[in-house]
């Protein structure tokens, strides 16, 4: 049936009766699956004689993947992080797609958010919505320390002003100051953006070249050592032990007044704490940058119809469709030319455009280290030694050069 709605089965892609069978391949969130269900719909009432089920992602994704790659079922299109994609584009099991994407779609992109799917050979996957960090806070806290947050991006708070008032924050909620968005292990990265803030990186220009020794980067670590050693966070909010929902509990109940954390507290947020929650810019130092999260949509190598698949991932990321995907699910667009406006967000417009504008803060070159082949296993090494130097049983110069160590050993394989 066109556009079916099936759970990941086994199923192959191939032609059976004359129809081209296409699978896309999701996150189990509903109002996305319905999303894609009446894109998928448009797409084969404009391609007689093809079918496109859209199906859950179900388990750890790389093992999933994988399994199914092997076996020659993996589906046709699959929608995959910015972190996952580099593995997949470099080993070939995501296939070129540059046939199928009008020349055109480069230009609404910013470099970062092209280059996540764009290589030198080809491209292998088109971002379709995007997300970062900003800063939350309690409007009443703000008030008793006696503080006005910024609101433009080049009056952010810097390292040591968002820490003097983390200290009277503290004072205030007699627990803790801020709370960090991390939602599993696998999203230790989301620190990332605090190196480069302070002028480091952690890969080379080539994106291969492990370089977390920098003075620069050391100090990043320091930095986030300085969150714990003075209280100012819990040790039960760390990349492997406290996920985004750690941090928005900690705010919702009052024992912390600040987080910094992506779009997805903000209906939570509005139901709990209506009119007591404000929103300024993500933290900087000497330069600016924002946690790099969303999807991209990629064609695999299991796809007996890979022109075709290409083509349904090009209607999928065309403006309009991202326009009306972005506005039934509440994410961010990843084309430059969308704005909130455009989007016509249910509610929060002022905040979503806050996170669309902190989106120009990510650099290209934390893009391409993140979505480069080796970043799936560099961020499990880089999550056990941040949260060893976050802890304080190793301090930053050893938990940079044991880093270094272990990313060594990845990259030369």
């Amino acid at each position: 049936m066109a556009g079916a709605l099936a759970a990941c089965a086994g199923q192959g892609t191939a032609a059976t009766g004359g129809t081209k069978h296409i699978r896309l391949s999701t996150w189990n969130i509903p109002t996305d699956i319905t999303s894609y269900q009446a894109i998928a719909d448009e797409f084969v009432a404009k391609h007689p004689g093809t079918s496109v089920a859209v199906e859950v992602t179900t388990g750890q994704f790389h093992q999933w993947f994988i399994t199914r790659l092997a076996a020659d079922l993996a589906p046709d299109v699959i929608r995959i992080t910015p972190q996952q994609i580099g593995r997949y584009a470099a080993n070939g099991s995501l296939v070129d797609i540059s046939g199928a994407i009008p020349a055109d779609y480069h230009s609404d992109y910013s470099d970062p958010f092209w280059a996540i799917g764009a290589r030198e050979d080809g491209i292998y996957g088109v971002f379709q919505h995007t997300d970062n960090f900003i800063t939350y806070y309690n409007r009443d806290l703000m008030e008793q320390v006696g503080v006005t947050p910024p609101t433009a991006l080049a009056d952010a708070w810097t390292w040591d002003e968002f820490l003097d008032v983390a200290k009277e924050v503290k004072q205030v909620t007699g627990k803790y100051a801020f709370g960090y968005g991390w939602s599993a292990p696998e999203t230790a990265y989301r620190w990332l953006p605090f190196v480069y803030q302070n002028g480091g990186a952690f890969l080379g220009e080539d994106g291969a070249t492990p370089s977390m020794d920098t003075a620069e980067a050391i100090d990043a670590l320091a930095f986030g050592r300085k969150w714990y050693a003075d209280g100012l966070a819990t040790t039960g909010n760390i990349s492997k032990s406290g996920g985004g929902d750690v941090a928005r509990n900690l705010f919702l109940t009052g024992q912390i007044g600040m987080m910094l954390n992506n779009p997805e507290s903000i209906v939570q947020l509005d139901t709990d704490m209506p009119d007591n929650w404000g929103t300024a810019p993500m933290i900087r130092n000497v330069g600016e940058a924002s946690d790099l999260g969303g999807n991209a949509l990629a064609v695999t190598r299991s796809s007996k119809h890979p022109e075709l698949a290409a083509e349904l991932v090009a209607m999928i990321t065309s403006r309009s469709k991202m326009q009306q995907f972005c506005h039934d699910g509440n994410w961010l667009p990843a084309r430059k030319s969308l704005d909130a406006a455009d989007i016509g967000y249910a509610s929060n417009s002022d905040t979503m455009q806050r996170f669309i504008d902190q989106g120009s803060t990510i650099p290209l070159s934390m893009v391409k280290a993140e979505s480069g082949q080796y970043f799936s296993s560099l961020n499990a090494v880089f999550a056990d030694y941040l949260d060893l130097c976050l802890l304080g049983q190793l301090s930053p110069k050893e938990a940079s050069a044991q880093m270094m160590e272990a990313m060594r050993s990845v990259t030369a394989n």
